[in-house]
C-alpha cells in the first residue's frame, strides 16, 4: 500500500467514525425532545386535573364562604388559562385534550395570561384555603393526588429539559447543528407547594 491509500482508509474510517456518531447524537437528541414533549403533556394535564379537582372543593361545602370563593375564581381562572402554553419557548404545539378526548385549541403565548403566575396562585389559594384542614372527603383526596402529580410532573419535566440542554450543548450537536429548527425547551418554574402534615 503506498502512502496516499493508507491515508485515504484512515480518512474512510474516522469518516465511518464520525457518521456513527453523529447518528447516536441525534437519537439521543430525539429521545430527549420526545421526553421533553411528553413530559409537558403529562404537567398540562396535572394542572387541569388540579384547578378542576380545586373547583370540586370548593363547591364541595368542606370550606368557609370566603374561602370557597376565593379558590373557586382562581381555579376557574387556571382552568380558562389551561388554553395557553404554561410557558413561552417554542413548544406550544403541544396539545391536550379535554374530557371528551378533543384537543384543547392552542393560543398564542403572546397574548395570554402569564400561566406561571395562576398556577402559582392557585397553589396560594390552596395553601391558604385547604392545607390544615382537619376534615377528609373524597373531594379533598382527589385534590391532593392532583397536587401530588403536579409536583411529580414539574420535577420530571424539568429533568427532561436539563437532559435535552446537555445533550444540546454538546459540541457535535451544535458543529452539525443536529438539534435542527426545535427550540431549546425551558423549565417550568411555579410555586406548587404543598404543607407538610
Amino acid at each position: 500500500m503506498t502512502w496516499w491509500q493508507i491515508l485515504l482508509l484512515i480518512l474512510g474510517v474516522l469518516l465511518v467514525v464520525m457518521g456513527i456518531a453523529a447518528s447516536l447524537k441525534a437519537r439521543s437528541l430525539d429521545r430527549v425532545h420526545k421526553n421533553v414533549t411528553k413530559s409537558r403533556i403529562a404537567l398540562e394535564r396535572a394542572l387541569v386535573d388540579r384547578a378542576r379537582a380545586a373547583l370540586e372543593v370548593s363547591r364541595s361545602g368542606v370550606l368557609d364562604v370566603a374561602s370557597a370563593v376565593v379558590l373557586a375564581d382562581v381555579a376557574t381562572e387556571a382552568i380558562e388559562a389551561s388554553a395557553y402554553p404554561i410557558v413561552d419557548d417554542g413548544w406550544e404545539e403541544i396539545s391536550i385534550a379535554d374530557d371528551s378526548g378533543r384537543a384543547i385549541q392552542r393560543r398564542s403565548p403572546d397574548v395570554g395570561p402569564d400561566r406561571l403566575t395562576i398556577e402559582s396562585e392557585l397553589s396560594r389559594a390552596l395553601g391558604h384555603s385547604v392545607d390544615g384542614l382537619d376534615e377528609t372527603s373524597p373531594e379533598l383526596g382527589h385534590l391532593h393526588n392532583a397536587r401530588v402529580a403536579v409536583q411529580m410532573t414539574r420535577r420530571f419535566h424539568n429533568i427532561h429539559v436539563s437532559q435535552a440542554r446537555r445533550v444540546r450543548k454538546s459540541r457535535l450537536v451544535r458543529i452539525l447543528r443536529l438539534q435542527g429548527t426545535a427550540p431549546e425547551p425551558v423549565t417550568v418554574n411555579l410555586d406548587d407547594r404543598i404543607a407538610r402534615e
